[in-house]
């Protein structure tokens, strides 16, 4: 099952790839109301989402929960994470986007899980629908040990705190420079 999961995931990165190089540029226009997603932006495209909506929809648990942070002066990245907030809350997730306390993140996504052990449903629900959105997620456990040790070695360190019934986090930074191809 999963192999077919990550089937469908590679299908809808390709899709998103294809759709993304395809686009013309924007033909110039008044400006809109709401903020379209601009040439060479990341996008949640719609394969991606059904994708996303068909994790989310199998979470069973109780907990349905999405921490995420983002920087607001990278135009970008707020409107990536407002279409992945928009397809959580639409499956009746409830998501917190909270304040990047003035961090400047990596390029691209990392969900940051908080213990080291096997996480719960609703955090390997939440990794599967944003797997499905087709862009690199780099994952890691044990953040909260990391977060004490490094404050601990260095108390002016600067890293991603964690609320008090938080589990994970996922962080969305600028997008990522693209690849040279070959």
């Amino acid at each position: 099952m999963l192999d077919n999961f990550a089937n469908k995931v590679e299908l809808a990165s390709l899709r998103s790839k294809a759709a993304a190089a395809a686009k013309a540029p924007p033909p110039v226009a008044a400006p809109a109301a709401a903020a379209p997603v601009r040439t060479g932006d990341r996008e949640v495209i719609e394969s991606a989402r059904q994708m996303m909506v068909d994790a989310l929809s199998n979470e069973a648990g109780a907990t349905k929960k999405l921490w995420m942070r983002v920087d607001p002066r990278d135009r970008e990245a707020s409107g990536f994470a407002s279409q992945i907030a928009g397809v959580f809350r639409g499956q009746g997730w409830d998501v917190q986007v909270l304040d990047n306390e003035g961090l400047r993140f990596k390029p691209g996504l990392l969900l940051l899980v908080g213990a080291e052990d096997e996480p719960p449903s609703y955090i390997v629900s939440a990794q599967k629908a944003i797997e499905a959105i087709g862009e690199e997620l780099t994952t890691g456990r044990g953040y909260l040990s990391y977060y004490e040790s490094k404050k601990k070695d260095a108390p002016d360190w600067q890293g991603t705190k964690f609320l008090p019934d938080q589990t994970y986090v996922l962080l969305v930074g600028r997008k990522p420079e693209a690849k040279p191809a070959g």
